[in-house]
């Protein structure tokens, strides 16, 4: 079993315009982002840094949204979609759903047709972004975990989560849970074939634990603490003071 930190994650200010890699936006490692438009405001979704150019926009349920680009997709210079909530509207023959789908269809400067796809929602309690830039992702982006609304964790984070879990005492070395984690880490850093949640399930490692490691190697990167022995995960620790009301058991 883990013990992991709850209420004592740094809360970082989140960007205006967030950014989505292409294999994130294609929905090729994961499922599909989902893009919340707020009632009197836009939500923009632009492909200019990767230069791909707008060909297509389909929208599956058009009672509730509507959009616009930067200039005519038949122009072949459009890069931007944006995105508004309207009145319902009714249509017929057309079913509606709380959150519909959006594909938008792209051509790379090489000529190659992009297919990206985003769950559609009504965005709830007050605004979060305005939009979303679409980015080149690195060979390294491919392997990271979604902990949070377009935060990710790498498994560099979540290895250091392990090591600051067993620094601090959350969990002891000899944990049968360390030992999936370890195989977890090693798996996925020789794998290239299977995904994150696919290489977790071959272990049965919970995605939960995954999670709370992956926030704890980033928190423990975000802030600064004192300089301590590097700890061997072989030899017993000492237990930091932590309250027990701020922990978590998680259970395999």
């Amino acid at each position: 079993m883990l013990l992991c930190l709850t209420n004592v994650l740094p809360i970082h200010a989140q960007p205006a315009v967030l950014t989505v890699s292409t294999s994130e936006g294609r929905g090729l490692n994961s499922k599909a982002i989902n893009v919340q438009v707020w009632a009197g405001r836009a939500t923009a979704i632009d492909f200019s840094r990767v230069n791909e150019r707008i060909t297509q926009i389909f929208l599956a349920d058009p009672s509730r949204f509507t959009y616009a680009t930067d200039t005519a997709t038949q122009s072949g210079q459009a890069t931007t979609v944006f995105l508004r909530q309207i009145q319902p509207l009714k249509f017929t023959h057309l079913t509606r759903a709380n959150v519909t789908n959006l594909f938008i269809k792209t051509k790379t400067e090489d000529g190659r047709a992009r297919l990206y796809t985003f769950n559609l929602l009504s965005g709830e309690n007050s605004p979060k972004y305005n939009g979303l830039s679409i980015a080149a992702g690195s060979e390294q982006q491919r392997y990271t975990l979604e902990v949070g609304s377009f935060r990710q964790a790498t498994l560099n984070d979540i290895e250091r989560g392990l090591i600051s879990a067993v620094r601090r005492g959350y969990t002891p070395p000899s944990d049968p849970v360390v030992a999936k984690i370890r195989e977890f880490l090693a798996l996925a850093r020789n794998t290239s074939d299977k995904s994150l949640v696919e290489i977790a399930q071959s272990v049965n490692l919970s995605l939960r634990v995954l999670t709370e490691l992956g926030l704890l190697g980033i928190e423990d990167t975000a802030t600064p603490t004192r300089t301590v022995p590097k700890p061997s995960l072989n030899q017993p620790l000492m237990h930091n003071s932590i309250p027990k009301t701020e922990l978590i058991r998680f259970r395999e």
